[in-house]
C-alpha cells in the first residue's frame, strides 16, 4: 500500500474534512513517515502499536506509520470508554499509543511530550515479541467492548484491497466518503482499497443524519457511499434523489442481510443516476470482503451475495465436512483465500503466533451456492433457537419480519422475543398474527416489544448482545 502511494507522487489523494483541504500522496507519506521516525527514536525492535481511531487526518498518518514501520497495529475505536480502552492496554502491552489528541491519557503509557501530530504515547517497558508478517488488529465484529482481535497479515489486507478493487472498479476518478469507522473493517477496507488502486477518499466523522456529511458529498463531488443495512434504512427515508448529492453514483452493501426490497429500491435508484449498486458479504477474519455481486448481476439475481472475490473461492460443506456439490444445497459456508486470518488474538502472548488457518474461514454462517456459483446466505449457525420442540432460525425470523419495519429478533426462554422500532400497536399485532402463522406455532411463542432505537454498534450493525440484556 505504501509503495502504490509512492507511484502516484503529488497527486491528491485524501480531503481531510477537518480540515478543509486536499493531500497529496505525497504529503500523506511524507507525514506517515515522520510519525513512524518519531516512533523508532524511542522503540528499537517491532513491537504493538495501538491506534486510537478516528475518522480523522491523524488516524489515517498513524495508521500509514505503522505499515511504513511495517509493525502491526490495533485499530481501537478512539471513542470508546476509558475502562474498556484501559482494559485492552493492559492485556496487549503496546509500546506505542497513536491518538489524534494530546489530551488523551491512556493507562500506563506516557506522552512524548510534542506538540507534533498524531500525539504519541510510550509505554517506556519491555514489550512481548510480534510475528513476522502480522500487519493488523481488528476488533471481532459485534464486541466493541471485548478485548479479543482478529490478527490479519500484511499479505491478506493488501490481498483483500486490491480484490474489492477489481470487483468494484475502484481506481482514478472514484471518490469515496467515509461513511463507516475505520476501526470497522468494511469501513477501513474501503480506505485500503481506494489508497491501493489510485481513487481518492474524503475523511469525515460526520454520519448520515448530519447536514455536514452530506455537505461533504456534495461539495468534494463524492462518487461512492458504504452503507451497512441500517444505513440504507435511513438513505431510505432521507430520500437520495433530494439531498443533492448528483457525483454520488456508487453504492456498496455489507454488515448484514438488507431487505430485497431495498436491495432493489436502490438498485433502480443507481441505474436512474447512471451508478450502481453492489451486495457484498464480508467478515473481520476474512480482513474485509468474501463475495461481491456485480451490479450487472440485480436484478436477476436478487437475495444473493454473489460469488467469491477475485483470488477467493466457496464451498458448502455438510455437518460432517463433506463438499456438498449440487447447486442448491444448504450447510456451512466455508471460504478460502489469501485474506483469510492468521487467527484470533485474546492477549498479547498471542501476537507471536502464526497462521493457524492456512487460508481457510468455516465463516460460521448458513447457505447455499447457485449453479453460476453466487452465494445466497439463509442464516447463522450459532442464530438458532428451540421454541416448543421447533428449531428455528432467527436470522429467517428476522428476515419475514423485516419488510414491516425496523426490527431484532432473540431467542428467549422457550419463545421468540421481536424487538421493534417505534412501531404501534395495531401494526405489532399485525405482524404477530402473520409471523405466527408462517412459523405454524402458537402467538404466545413470540412476544412482541417496543423499542425507541434499535442499539447499534460502531459499524452500524445491530448490537444483539445490548439486546440481550433487556430480556
Amino acid at each position: 500500500m505504501i509503495a502504490d502511494l509512492r507511484q502516484r507522487g503529488a497527486a491528491q489523494a485524501v480531503f481531510d474534512g477537518a480540515g478543509g483541504r486536499w493531500l497529496g500522496a505525497d504529503e500523506l507519506l511524507a507525514r506517515a513517515a515522520e510519525c513512524a521516525a518519531r516512533i523508532r527514536h524511542r522503540v528499537d525492535a517491532p513491537a504493538l502499536i495501538v491506534l486510537l481511531c478516528d475518522n480523522s487526518i491523524e488516524a489515517l498518518v498513524g495508521y500509514l506509520a505503522a505499515f511504513t514501520l511495517e509493525w502491526p497495529v490495533a485499530m481501537v475505536d478512539a471513542g470508546m470508554p476509558a475502562d474498556q480502552r484501559d482494559r485492552i492496554l493492559t492485556r496487549y502491552e503496546p509500546a506505542v499509543v497513536i491518538g489524534s489528541s494530546a489530551e488523551l491519557d491512556p493507562a500506563g503509557v506516557t506522552h512524548d511530550g510534542s506538540t507534533a501530530t498524531p500525539a504519541l504515547y510510550f509505554a517506556g517497558r519491555q514489550t512481548p515479541p510480534v510475528a513476522a508478517g502480522l500487519a493488523l488488529l481488528l476488533p471481532t465484529s459485534g464486541s466493541t467492548g471485548s478485548p479479543k482481535f482478529v490478527r490479519l497479515s500484511r499479505t491478506a489486507v493488501e490481498a483483500n484491497a486490491r480484490s474489492i478493487a477489481a470487483a468494484l472498479g475502484i481506481g482514478e476518478g472514484q471518490r469515496a466518503i467515509t461513511s463507516l469507522s475505520m476501526h470497522y473493517s468494511y469501513g477501513l477496507s474501503v480506505v485500503n482499497s481506494h489508497l491501493i488502486a489510485g481513487g481518492e477518499l474524503v475523511l469525515t466523522g460526520e454520519n448520515l443524519l448530519s447536514d455536514a456529511f452530506w455537505t461533504l458529498v456534495r461539495d468534494q463531488a463524492c462518487t461512492s457511499m458504504a452503507g451497512v443495512p441500517y444505513s440504507y434504512q435511513l438513505l431510505r427515508r432521507l430520500d437520495l434523489d433530494a439531498l443533492n448529492v448528483p457525483h454520488l453514483r456508487t453504492l456498496t452493501q455489507a454488515g448484514g442481510r438488507l431487505d430485497p426490497k431495498l436491495i432493489s429500491h436502490f438498485h433502480d435508484l443507481a441505474v436512474r443516476r447512471g451508478g450502481r449498486l453492489f451486495v457484498m458479504y464480508g467478515q473481520t477474519e476474512a480482513t474485509a470482503r468474501i463475495t461481491i455481486l456485480p451490479a450487472a448481476a440485480l436484478p436477476s439475481k436478487l437475495g444473493s451475495v454473489g460469488p467469491a472475490v477475485p483470488g477467493g473461492t466457496l464451498c458448502i460443506e455438510n455437518e460432517d465436512g463433506v463438499v456438498l456439490d449440487e447447486p442448491g444445497h444448504i450447510g456451512s459456508i466455508v471460504y478460502r483465500g489469501p485474506n483469510v486470518m492468521l487467527g484470533y488474538a485474546s492477549d498479547a502472548a498471542d501476537l507471536a503466533l502464526g497462521d493457524e488457518h492456512g487460508g481457510r474461514l468455516v465463516t460460521g454462517d448458513l447457505g447455499y451456492l447457485d449453479a453460476d456459483g453466487c452465494l445466497f446466505i439463509t442464516g447463522r449457525l450459532k442464530r438458532i433457537s428451540k421454541v416448543n420442540g421447533y428449531r428455528l432460525n432467527l436470522d429467517e425470523v428476522e428476515a419475514q419480519i423485516a419488510p414491516h419495519g425496523a426490527v431484532a429478533v432473540l431467542g428467549g426462554d422457550d419463545r421468540i422475543v421481536v424487538f421493534c422500532e417505534g412501531w404501534d400497536a395495531a401494526r405489532r399485532e399485525d405482524v404477530l398474527v402473520s409471523t405466527a402463522k408462517q412459523f405454524r406455532l402458537h402467538r404466545s411463542s413470540f412476544v412482541f416489544r417496543d423499542i425507541d432505537r434499535l442499539p447499534t454498534l460502531a459499524s452500524g450493525k445491530v448490537d444483539y448482545r445490548a439486546l440481550g440484556e433487556l430480556l
